[in-house]
């Protein structure tokens, strides 16, 4: 899985100069400072929580009418008074120098449309990289996740798959590790009920 990155103006530029994906690897980076995390599910909420710690202003950004993060989260948002969401709402460029300086909103924010922060977290969701399995036949969701069944097989015999790139709910390290382990399990018996005999080519001597 890879993240969803902000299709605007200074992403690129910005990138690790004040634009990040994860704010457990880099919310102390930004002690003291004020950031803006993009995104209202609830992976966007724990970002903007965990920022909170560090930050003395966290503000969301969330393009719907309102975030959807789990109710426990939702009800630490509201009692946290150094975050401010901000609703249908849009950024449309990241701006800075060195580093980031600021973002540019399609809905003006106390009677201007640049919103002065020194990070962006960016909390949009992630893309699979499933694009090897679909060349060898396998089937995917209109997301790209690998369909799997609940023995982690996919539609072509011996080929299986876990993790994030799969149509499993949960998108965790630790489930992930728990579905890899189940996985090559299905594999290591796929393989041993059908005695494959393995051949290796040795090439001429150059």
């Amino acid at each position: 899985m890879k993240d969803r990155e902000l299709d605007v103006p200074g992403q690129n530029e910005f990138k690790n100069k004040g634009i990040s994906y994860c704010a457990l690897c880099d919310a102390p980076l930004f002690r003291d400072r004020t950031v803006a995390v993009v995104g209202g599910s609830d992976s966007a909420a724990k970002e903007a929580l965990l920022l909170a710690r560090y930050c003395p202003k966290v503000y969301m950004i969330y393009r719907g009418e309102k975030i959807r993060p789990e109710p426990i989260n939702g009800a630490r948002i509201k009692k946290e008074a150094k975050i401010e969401v901000l609703t249908k709402t849009n950024v449309t460029a990241i701006i800075g120098d060195q580093s980031v300086r600021a973002v540019r909103l399609d809905k003006p924010y106390g009677g201007n449309d640049l919103l002065d922060v020194q990070g962006v977290f960016v909390a949009i969701g992630g893309i699979p990289v499933s694009e090897l399995a679909k060349k060898v036949g396998v089937a995917t969701n209109a997301k790209g996740e690998i369909i799997i069944d609940r023995s982690s097989r996919t539609n072509v015999p011996g080929v299986f798959a876990a993790g994030d790139v799969t149509d499993t709910e949960f998108k965790q390290a630790i489930t992930g590790v728990a579905e890899a382990v189940h996985a090559a399990y299905q594999a290591y018996r796929y393989v041993n009920e059908r005695e494959f005999v393995f051949t290796c080519q040795q090439s001429e001597p150059v």
